[in-house]
């Protein structure tokens, strides 16, 4: 019988991601519930977002922190890998979790995987299967999970398919849609009058919600490539919340940038919202602009206009709200002002089907776990192609 549960967290996205299943896991009487905390979520400089994890019903938390000065550039990104291995299997030997439960496609995520998979220790993987074929190193590192997970919970037909397509069995692949609904059908966010006080905005203009991540395999090039993105957003005016981006290397470019634009005086800056406030935002938003996959995988359910910029999303499943643009200070421009003012496009968003699912994905992932049997047929993966 599975009674003890190890999640990990290791930024502020992934812990959006995995914030409901926690929740779901934690308020079960049946279930020990362990939270390890590593990444950005202890870092200063990226806002420091530990301080807004739900930590109510947990057990028991474990820190594992990063070198200081060392998550930004690809040499740090190994130091912190090595990091994560090294604790988190002194973590996972002490306490013998029957399951780790993990999302997503972050480097420390995937530390965190090869450590649970080398102790024999069942993964369960959330939000496999997916496409971001941009440049970047996720979707390798995503299929690499899918390859040392033993239960999988995809988000959409297409991931589903895709999983087993890797040689995953059938019966280890579920396909339940995306937890974010269950944030959103209970209402888990910030009110309007919340975000005008916080983020000192006229709720009733124009507001644009602002993330751009780097794209690893060309680092050099995003502090150029946000200054495209920032240069446009200044010159059209509108209220814009602008939020810091992942420790992916090429980060360091992209803070600089971002704090070259410090005076401008319709800009809110700020290292992070935090998930509450940050999906509030979402829900008041004129338009979501950047690269990050919250503009593709969250907007639809608000029925928010979304511009993609550049490469770092190529690939993955979109609604119809989203306009994709290169990053061309005029093109982006163009695209944010057809999202905020053109009557036709914002009408059809308005219709939008959201390709992620209905809601009720954490009990669902629940009732699939407290089901399964830890035994040898769990651990001994059989590929089928």
């Amino acid at each position: 019988m599975i009674e003890k549960i190890t999640f990990f967290t290791g930024n502020r996205a992934e812990y959006g991601l995995l914030h409901p299943v926690i929740r779901c896991f934690a308020s079960d009487s049946s279930i020990k519930t362990f939270l390890i905390i590593s990444g950005t979520h202890l870092s200063d400089k990226f806002g420091r977002t530990m301080d807004e994890i739900d930590l109510s019903h947990i057990n028991k938390i474990f820190k594992i922190p990063f070198p200081a000065a060392r998550g930004n550039e690809k040499e740090g990104m190994l130091s912190s890998f090595s990091v994560v291995v090294n604790k988190a299997s002194k973590i996972l030997k002490k306490w013998q979790p029957d399951v780790v439960i993990l999302a997503g496609d972050r480097f420390e995520t995937y530390a965190m995987a090869v450590t649970a998979f080398y102790m024999n220790i069942p993964i369960a993987h959330l939000f496999g299967g997916d496409l971001s074929q941009g440049g970047h190193l996720d979707d390798s590192a995503r299929h690499s999970l899918t390859k040392l997970s033993h239960l999988h919970f995809t988000t959409n037909e297409d991931s589903y398919k895709r999983v087993i397509a890797l040689g995953e069995e059938e019966w280890r692949v579920f396909n339940v849609g995306s937890p974010l609904m269950d944030n959103i059908a209970i209402g888990d966010y910030a009110s309007p009058d919340e975000i005008a006080q916080e983020l000192d905005l006229e709720i009733d203009k124009p507001i644009i919600l602002f993330t751009q991540h780097p794209i690893t395999t060309e680092s050099e090039l995003a502090y150029d490539q946000v200054k495209e993105s920032l240069d446009a957003l200044k010159e059209l005016g509108y209220q814009t919340v602008v939020t810091y981006p992942c420790n992916d290397a090429g980060s360091e470019g992209i803070i600089r940038a971002i704090n070259e634009y410090k005076k401008v005086a319709y800009f809110r800056i700020r290292k992070s919202l935090g998930r509450r406030l940050y999906l509030g935002c979402l829900r008041i938003a004129s338009c979501v602009a950047g690269n990050s996959s919250s503009g593709l995988m969250e907007t639809p359910l608000f029925k928010v206009p979304a511009v993609n910029i550049g490469a770092r999303q190529a690939g993955r499943l979109k609604a119809e709200n989203v306009i994709d643009v290169s990053c061309v200070a005029e093109n982006i421009k163009n695209a944010i002002h057809r999202a905020v003012t053109n009557s036709d496009f914002i009408a059809k968003v308005k219709k939008c089907k959201n390709p992620y699912g209905e809601g009720g994905t954490s009990k669902m992932i629940l009732d699939v776990i407290k089901s399964t049997k830890k035994d040898s047929r769990l651990l001994k993966k059989q590929m089928t192609y």
